[in-house]
C-alpha cells in the first residue's frame, strides 16, 4: 500500500470522528422509533425520509470536510522539495550522487528556488537530502561558495563537512573541507549561521566578515572574510586560503564596512606611519599590532577623530585584539555618536558573553537587539543566546523558549528550546 492510500485511508477516518461527534446521540433511536410505528413499512422509500432527516447536516459537514481536505491533500502535493541541476548543461542532478568539477573550471549547481553552490577546481560534493524549505549538502574535500536563497522564515539548509556542521537560513559564504588535517574553514559574506561540532559544542555564530578555522584540536575565530566575487563569476580559480588574511575585516552585523585606509596601497605595504597607522596594520590584518598602535596614538582620541566606519573597524580591531573593554567602548560610542542599532547591540552582546564572562551584561544587550531589530537577521541568534544566559531561571527561560519555538520551530536552538519547556 503506497503511502498516499495510507493518507487517504488516515483522513477517512479522522473526518469519520468529527462526523460521529457533531451528530445527536438521540437521532438514530428516534428514527428506528419512527420507522417501526410507521404502517407503512412495506414502502421503504416512504420510511427514508425521516431516517436520513436527522443526519442530513452530519451528511453536509462530512461532505464539506472531505472536500476541504482533498483540496489541502492536493495542494500540499503540489508543493515538491527542491531541485537542482549541475553544470553549465544544466543536467538534472540526483540526491545522494557525487558532484565534482572537471579539469581546472569550476562547477555550478543551482537550485529551483535560486541557491547556486560553485565547486572549486578539485572539490568534491553530494547533496545528501532535498526538502521544501532547504537542502542538505556534504563536502568530502575541497572548497565550495554557496549563494543560499532566504524565501521566508522557514528557509533551512545544513552545509556538512567532517563532524562539523553549518545551518545556514540564507547567506553567502565560502567553506572549504580538509580531510587530510581534518580542518573546517568558513569566511562569512553575508547574513549569518551557526557551526557546530568539535570544540563548539553548543555552536558559534559566525557573522558577516567574520572567518572560522577549526579543527578537532584547534578553533581560530578572526576577522577578514574573504570578499566575494563578482556575481557572473562567484568563486576565483584558486581555492581558499585560511592564512591569508583579508583586506577587509568584519565590522558590524548590520552591514559589512570596508576598513577606512589612511594610506595608499602603495603604503600600506611599507610598515605603518604614525599617522594612522593602526587603519593601516587593521588593513594588513594585524589586529593586536594595531590595537596597540591605536593605545599608543592615544584611543580615547582616535576613538573622537573616528567616522563612524573608522569607529565600527576600531571596535573590530579592538575586539579580534584580543581588548575587549575597548571594543565595547567603541561600539557604545558608536551607538552614541552616530545613533547606531541592531548590530552594534549584537556585537556587544558576543563580548559580554564570549570574552568578558558578563552574562547579564550579554543579555541586556542581547535583548536590546531584539528591541531594535526584532526581524533582524540575527534575531534567532540573540533570541537562543538570551535563551542559553536564561536557562537556569526556569520562569525566564521557559517563556523565551515558547517565544523561540514559535517562531523558529525548526531552529538551530530548536532542541534547547523544547527541553525548557519541557522542564
Amino acid at each position: 500500500m503506497d503511502d498516499l492510500t495510507n493518507r487517504l485511508q488516515k483522513l477517512g477516518a479522522a473526518v469519520a470522528e468529527v462526523s460521529d461527534r457533531t451528530a445527536d446521540p438521540a437521532t438514530l433511536p428516534n428514527a428506528r422509533r419512527r420507522f417501526l410505528s410507521s404502517s407503512d413499512i412495506a414502502e421503504p422509500r416512504r420510511s427514508l425520509g425521516p431516517l436520513l432527516g436527522g443526519y442530513r447536516v452530519p451528511l453536509i459537514a462530512f461532505a464539506g470536510l472531505a472536500c476541504a481536505a482533498l483540496i489541502a491533500l492536493f495542494l500540499w502535493r503540489r508543493d515538491p522539495a527542491l531541485s537542482f541541476s549541475v553544470g553549465g548543461s544544466h543536467e538534472p542532478g540526483s540526491v545522494g550522487q557525487w558532484v565534482a568539477p572537471e579539469a581546472e573550471a569550476p562547477l555550478d549547481v543551482r537550485f529551483s528556488e535560486g541557491t547556486v553552490v560553485t565547486l572549486t577546481p578539485g572539490a568534491r560534493m553530494r547533496v545528501t537530502d532535498t526538502s521544501t524549505t532547504g537542502a542538505t549538502l556534504l563536502i568530502e574535500r575541497g572548497a565550495i561558495h554557496a549563494a543560499i536563497t532566504h524565501r521566508d522564515s522557514d528557509t533551512r539548509w545544513s552545509v556538512r563537512a567532517g563532524p562539523f556542521e553549518v545551518r545556514v537560513t540564507g547567506t553567502a559564504f565560502d567553506a572549504r573541507w580538509d580531510p587530510a588535517t581534518e580542518t573546517f574553514d568558513l569566511s562569512m559574506l553575508e547574513g549569518s549561521v551557526i557551526v557546530s561540532g568539535p570544540r563548539l559544542p553548543s555552536g558559534r555564530v559566525v557573522v558577516a566578515g567574520e572567518q572560522l578555522v577549526v579543527s578537532t584540536t584547534k578553533m581560530e575565530l578572526r576577522a577578514g572574510a574573504a570578499p566575494t566575487a563578482a556575481k557572473s563569476d562567484p568563486v576565483a580559480d584558486a581555492p581558499l586560503a585560511p592564512s591569508a588574511p583579508s583586506p577587509a575585516p568584519c565590522v558590524s552585523p548590520d552591514t559589512p564596512s570596508p576598513v577606512a585606509s589612511a594610506a595608499s596601497s602603495s603604503r600600506a605595504a611599507d610598515a605603518p606611519r604614525a599617522d594612522g597607522s593602526w587603519k593601516a596594520l587593521a588593513q594588513a590584518g594585524k589586529y593586536k599590532e594595531a590595537i596597540a598602535a591605536a593605545e599608543a596614538a592615544g584611543f580615547a582620541g582616535e576613538m573622537s577623530r573616528a567616522s563612524s566606519t573608522e569607529l565600527r573597524t576600531l571596535a573590530d580591531v579592538a575586539r579580534f585584539g584580543g581588548r575587549p573593554a575597548l571594543a565595547k567602548t567603541a561600539l557604545l560610542s558608536l551607538r552614541k555618536r552616530f545613533g547606531a542599532r541592531g548590530g552594534s547591540a549584537f556585537l556587544l552582546g558576543k563580548i559580554s558573553a564570549d570574552q568578558l564572562r558578563s552574562p547579564g551584561e550579554a543579555a541586556m544587550w542581547f535583548d536590546t537587539y531584539l528591541q531594535e531589530e526584532p526581524g533582524g537577521p540575527l534575531a534567532e541568534q540573540a533570541l537562543g543566546r538570551l535563551m542559553e544566559i536564561r536557562k537556569r531561571d526556569t520562569g525566564a527561560a521557559r517563556l523565551l523558549a515558547e517565544r523561540y519555538l514559535a517562531r523558529y520551530p525548526n531552529g538551530a536552538y530548536a532542541a534547547l528550546a523544547r527541553s525548557l519547556v519541557g522542564r
